[in-house]
């Protein structure tokens, strides 16, 4: 399916993204040794590091993906794997004075455990947003003109001279989590047809990840509006504090998007594979936004406070058990969640 975005307008969405990741990441990266930044996933705390300390890894997977080399040679774009992350701890810690060491115990880490790791996440799903774009502009030009991306004139953002740092008031148009305006913010809108259960029969490729992946950024207002008012189903995603899986975001097209648009579609949604559901374009993308925000809130499942009613109100819902893993609190008899 033929698509109205080109190489360039993306390339200029993400070199837009990576200026502004740069003027964040700045406060941090002057302020840690390698080794700090790259202790095991035991070691590290979201709590001593904050958010800047991961836009560094958003930059380093923008790096690691080949942008914006990778939309000539489309072919090379592949997804990131923990080995790939590994790759990348082993060459940035090369210089430092305990680097060989450090590199070789990451190595032998289980991939499972660098797949919950923050650093990583933060890494993959920054590089798989990029990759994911070249392989759907190499598929589209498939149908139609080819697209040439002239890089000729461009400016790297990775060198550009940036503006005087003001940490109470950042440069550059930034509104929260840079994902959103790297996505096209709130020009984003729904069409039923961004959900047709299969991917070929999307119309728009680029506007349906485009929306996918800006709804992902959006988990924060949505765990603290849980559980959703006028619906009795509540958002499957959210019961536990986890990772996005296919089943889940299955359901989620089918619980929040379809409503309306017919049993048989919703019914294909819930029915569909979830090896299959697992390499949608749509998944991938709403993946790399829901990631890399649940898993600061898996680091930090305290953060949640409610109002002692509305707190008992839910817990009326799901049950206590549920209750504490998605919001990490107990309820006492008097007072306010502890």
């Amino acid at each position: 399916m033929a698509t109205e975005w080109t190489k360039w307008d993306v390339v200029g969405l993400l070199d837009f993204y990576v200026q502004n990741l740069r003027i964040l990441s700045r406060r941090f990266e002057n302020s840690v040794l390698p080794e700090e930044m790259f202790c095991l996933p035991e070691e590290w705390s979201v709590e001593d590091h904050g958010h800047h300390s991961l836009y560094n890894f958003d930059l380093a997977g923008i790096k690691a993906s080949g942008y914006p080399k990778v939309f000539y040679k489309p072919e090379s774009a592949v997804f990131a794997t923990p080995q790939t992350f590994v790759e990348f701890v082993a060459g940035s810690l090369k210089n430092s004075v305990e680097g060989a060491f450090l590199a070789q115990r990451w190595r032998i880490l289980p991939a499972e455990t660098i797949a919950l790791d923050p650093r990583y996440v933060a890494f993959r799903t920054a590089h798989d947003w990029v990759a994911l774009h070249a392989v759907i502009l190499a598929e589209d030009n498939a149908f139609g003109s080819e697209d040439v991306l002239d890089l000729s004139e461009r400016i790297d953002p990775f060198q550009v001279e940036l503006p005087y740092d003001d940490p109470d008031e950042p440069a550059g148009l930034i509104a929260g989590n840079p994902l959103t305006l790297a996505d096209c913010g709130f020009r984003n809108r729904w069409d039923p047809n961004y959900a047709a259960p299969a991917w070929h029969e999307v119309n728009d490729h680029i506007d349906a990840i485009h929306y996918f992946h800006y709804c992902g950024t959006f988990l924060r207002q949505q765990l603290r509006g849980w559980p959703h008012t006028g619906s009795e189903d509540h958002d499957p995603r959210l019961l536990r504090l986890e990772l996005l899986k296919p089943k889940g975001f299955a359901d989620y097209v089918a619980t929040r998007l379809m409503e309306g648009q017919g049993a048989t579609v919703i019914d294909a949604w819930r029915n569909r594979p979830p090896e299959q559901v697992e390499r949608d374009p749509r998944f991938i993308a709403h993946k790399c936004a829901f990631d890399h925000d649940m898993i600061l809130r898996m680091a930090r499942p305290t953060e949640w406070k409610r109002p002692r009613a509305e707190a008992l109100e839910i817990v009326k819902d799901i049950g206590f058990e549920a209750f504490e893993l998605l919001f990490g609190e107990k309820i006492e008899d008097e007072g306010e969640p502890n």
